[in-house]
């Protein structure tokens, strides 16, 4: 799946002791059979033959594949407290499609220790946020507005989750939410296990107006906050911190951002994301909030999506009726020019049996009296055309 670590894979089976049970992650000599109905990753995670390493991104964290699938884990080695590591036990039994999940760990000190050093598995998703905005800038690919909203709403399900447990996220970066390519879904990683141990990590990039020692804040509106702005940024495909250049958040910045905003994806988007990014915290909404606030744009941009597809239906049919109009108008003229022309030509004729003489002479009249109706049917067909054709496009238009 991710072939640019393959090439430094080293075939390593790695023997798992002192495990979770959350997975039973029991290493056997071949894949057990899939089950109906099972969720892919779930068995991937649960039917591995070997955990091999393939390669290191710091002194603490290491990549790894579960043979004989193309499935990632990063593993990560902290020493925790016995808090942490009821935390982190808990976690590994929590499933939501938009969270990046604790698997299992591996205690590597003493049980007996105060400290306790964990080498903790967890899903590998090598794309954030800030690396698809480098990607798709470079082309000027915007985001397809659907998939913009289940950015949102898939999101929002997570906060929601994590708020009806108590828990804010305070750490939201460009780098820190994911765009799962296997399953196309937007991700993020619930750290507040590590709060206390490291407290300068957990920092909103984008700071709401109120942070900074407000005790009455509420923090769960700080993340909504945060989320907005990294949603708007992905929106625009530009990173936003210009908006706080000195410091604190420039409103006409941020004003400049929702004309553009609104230009490229009217309607829900535009909505939903305004409320998330008020000024006022009190006015904001929480992720409870905005859950609902979700369900309510839904119905009505599906209710104005059918209405704008009718408007348009409506106004082509009239432009088309319009023309056939208009052509069976010009048909009508032309005929009648037609008649017109033929009548002068048998009142010629009938002339011209009179005598000889006056027959040459009505020859002659004759035929510049034809070739200038002729001229002035071509310059009336013509304007016609032109007129439906420029009447064609208002209506259309």
């Amino acid at each position: 799946m991710y072939p640019e670590y393959c090439v430094a894979q080293r075939q390593q089976p790695y023997p798992l002791h002192k495990i979770t049970q959350s997975y039973n992650p029991v290493v056997q000599n071949e894949p057990r059979p899939r089950q109906p109905n099972e969720n892919p990753k779930d068995y991937m995670i649960t039917a591995y033959t070997a955990i091999n390493h393939v390669i290191d991104i710091s002194p603490t964290s290491s990549i790894y594949r579960l043979d004989p699938f193309a499935k990632y884990l990063c593993c990560w080695i902290n020493t925790v407290g016995p808090e942490e590591v009821s935390a982190i036990q808990e976690r590994t039994k929590w499933k939501h499609p938009n969270l990046v999940s604790f698997l299992f760990f591996e205690e590597q000190s003493d049980k007996f220790s105060q400290n306790r050093q964990l080498k903790i598995f967890y899903e590998y998703l090598p794309l954030d946020i800030k690396q698809l905005i480098d990607k798709r800038s470079k082309t000027q690919e915007y985001v397809p507005e659907e998939e913009i909203w289940k950015m949102i709403s898939g999101l929002c399900e997570a906060f929601v989750f994590l708020q009806k447990r108590g828990i804010t996220h305070s750490a939201l970066t460009l780098e820190s939410v994911y765009f799962d390519e296997e399953y196309l879904l937007y991700r993020i990683q619930d750290v507040s296990p590590f709060r206390a141990r490291a407290p300068h990590l957990f920092e909103n990039q984008y700071k709401s107006p109120e942070s900074g020692g407000n005790l009455r804040a509420n923090r769960f509106k700080q993340d909504v906050f945060g989320l907005g702005m990294i949603i708007l940024s992905l929106c625009l495909l530009k990173n936003c911190d210009y908006i706080f250049e000195t410091g604190v958040l420039s409103v006409v910045h941020l004003n400049d951002c929702f004309d553009q905003l609104k230009q490229l994806y009217p309607g829900r988007v535009d909505s939903i994301l305004k409320k998330m990014l008020f000024i006022d915290f009190n006015q904001r909404p929480d992720w409870l909030e905005i859950q609902q606030l979700l369900v309510n744009l839904k119905d009505i941009q599906f209710t104005n999506f059918d209405l704008g597809l009718t408007n348009k239906s409506s106004i082509l049919n009239s432009s088309f009726q319009l023309q056939h109009q208009q052509q069976q108008q010009a048909q009508k003229t032309f005929d009648q020019l037609t008649l017109s022309q033929e009548n002068r030509e048998t009142t010629t004729n009938s002339s011209n049996k009179l005598t000889s003489s006056t027959n040459n002479n009505n020859a002659t009249i004759k035929t510049t009296s034809t070739d200038s109706v002729d001229q002035k049917l071509i310059n009336l067909n013509k304007r016609i055309q032109e007129t439906l054709s420029k009447s064609l496009n208002k209506n259309i238009r």
